[in-house]
């Protein structure tokens, strides 16, 4: 009798333990994963934004995580918050990431160099673009804007490339244009719209691109047919994430008039420091809320499930957080196991320079 006493006594005990480990776990856990984040964008208006908004909105809806969208107005200014801890995420095109991964441009300054970046989720095709002008401009080729004024962004190496990689498509350089410093893409798109400047980048579902199509002015895009191979082999000099797009949705373009333009991949990215667990239930909520994100904007009808394993699109790697919830519904392959092996081996190679 006293033995089995002494045996539920024992029992009793173990359970309690385990009870204790438990409420211990969870509440280490609920420590590691906080309700209120904060993710950088683009600026107010821009499908960026947009897109931000909606994919926030299904984290917060599926996995009751709250993030904060914080427009900034250069790719610098989007990931310097990150980089300092102040906060976690950004929404970052295929042209941002390039250059911070590569430690190009204004990340070649300080203690920036290459940055290791970590894809959340992404989509190969998030932003159609292309080069915008009015539509009474008289502008209808790239080589047409020789002499023309084009926009800069002296901080966004991106905006650089891109202007660079177009003006090269039509064989010029920026000798031959007349350069327009602006502080924003807002500023950029605005330009245009207003007149002081040219031509401007911009995505083909953007709100601004969409005032200027409605005005009386109009919108053009700059053409940069596929067939045109020496064309692209230039741009892709300056631009390696873009790729040739027949846009048929957006401001002025149509199944009947086509924008003849190119598409890159958009990202939510992070730092690898991201915990785990944390950037797991952000991936699942994104993977599951299509149907709540896809109605708030053209542009994230785009943001599949499909497109976000085309990881041969993406530059950066995936965090290991969102291969957990990859592997765990089936849809991470051996393809993709090797297509991260090779950008993380890239990637050690140029933090070693």
């Amino acid at each position: 009798m006293k033995k089995s006493r002494q045996f539920v006594l024992a029992a009793f005990v173990m359970f309690a333990c385990m009870g204790l480990t438990c409420a211990t776990s969870s509440i280490s856990l609920a420590k590691k994963l906080p309700k209120l984040l904060s993710c950088t964008t683009y600026s107010v208006g821009s499908t960026g934004y947009a897109t931000s908004m909606g994919l926030m909105e299904a984290i917060q809806k599926n996995e009751g995580i709250k993030v904060k969208v914080v427009p900034a107005g250069t790719d610098k200014a989007k990931i310097l918050p990150l980089k300092k801890g102040m906060m976690q995420l950004s929404l970052f095109t295929g042209a941002g990431q390039y250059y911070a991964l590569m430690g190009m441009g204004v990340f070649n300054t300080g203690d920036w160099g290459p940055q290791p970046l970590r894809l959340v989720f992404a989509c190969t095709q998030g932003a159609i673009a292309g080069m915008m002008v009015r539509g009474d401009s008289g502008i209808k080729t790239l080589s047409d804007l020789k002499g023309k004024r084009v926009v800069l962004i002296p901080a966004s190496p991106a905006c650089k490339a891109l202007h660079e990689g177009y003006l090269a498509f039509g064989g010029l350089g920026w000798d031959d244009v007349k350069v327009v410093n602006v502080s924003s893409w807002g500023a950029a798109w605005k330009s245009v719209i207003d007149g002081s400047a040219d031509t401007a980048h911009c995505l083909v579902a953007s709100s601004k691109a969409v005032e200027l199509a409605a005005s009386p002015h109009g919108i053009h895009w700059l053409p940069a047919p596929a067939e045109d191979t020496e064309g692209w082999a230039r741009l892709n000099t300056f631009c390696p994430y873009l790729r040739p797009y027949k846009a048929t949705k957006g401001a002025g373009v149509s199944q009947d008039k086509p924008g003849i333009i190119a598409s890159y991949y958009y990202g939510l990215i992070c730092y690898p420091d991201l915990d785990d667990e944390l950037v797991y239930k952000m991936t699942k909520g994104i993977w599951n809320g299509y149907d709540i994100y896809s109605p708030m904007h053209p542009s994230l009808k785009l943001w599949t499930k499909e497109g976000a394993l085309k990881t041969d699109r993406f530059l950066s790697p995936y965090h290991p957080g969102a291969i957990k919830f990859f592997k765990e519904v089936g849809a991470w392959t051996s393809a993709h196991e090797k297509r991260q092996a090779q950008l993380l081996a890239e990637e050690k190679a140029r933090m070693k320079k």
